[in-house]
């Protein structure tokens, strides 16, 4: 009886520690989460895609009517993607960010944990 026990055990610790036949994603398949956000701050409106996880400085781009699909895929490699409705509003929503950086405006609150982590470039 004890024997079967012991038995049990090594087949049991032998199972757990093989190693798994599964074939696993590649290192290129590896695609970092991330999140969209919509605003709205007076009368503009945007929205924002970036990494889920943010770390160290990201670029930050400005789009006039950008696709989400591309701006998904940027967020992917990194990038906080800001897509606008109205190209003339670009240096508006680039003021709004740089209140979000500076921890200020209307923004800031609800984008406050991307504080550390932009620069938002001069137009």
């Amino acid at each position: 009886m004890v024997f079967g026990r012991v038995l049990v055990a090594v087949a049991c610790a032998l199972v757990l520690t093989a190693q798994s036949t599964a074939a696993a994603p590649s290192q290129d398949d590896y695609r970092p989460a991330t999140t969209t956000t919509r605003y709205e701050a007076g009368s503009l409106t945007g929205v924002v895609h970036a990494p889920r996880t943010l770390v160290g400085m990201l670029p930050m781009v400005f789009h006039f009517r950008g696709s989400d699909v591309y701006a998904q895929e940027l967020a992917r490699q990194g990038f906080v993607v800001v897509l606008v409705d109205d190209r003339f509003s670009l240096d508006r929503h680039r003021e709004l960010w740089r209140g979000v950086v500076a921890g200020t405006g209307p923004l800031a609150e609800r984008f406050g944990r991307f504080a550390g982590h932009l620069a938002v470039a001069e137009p």
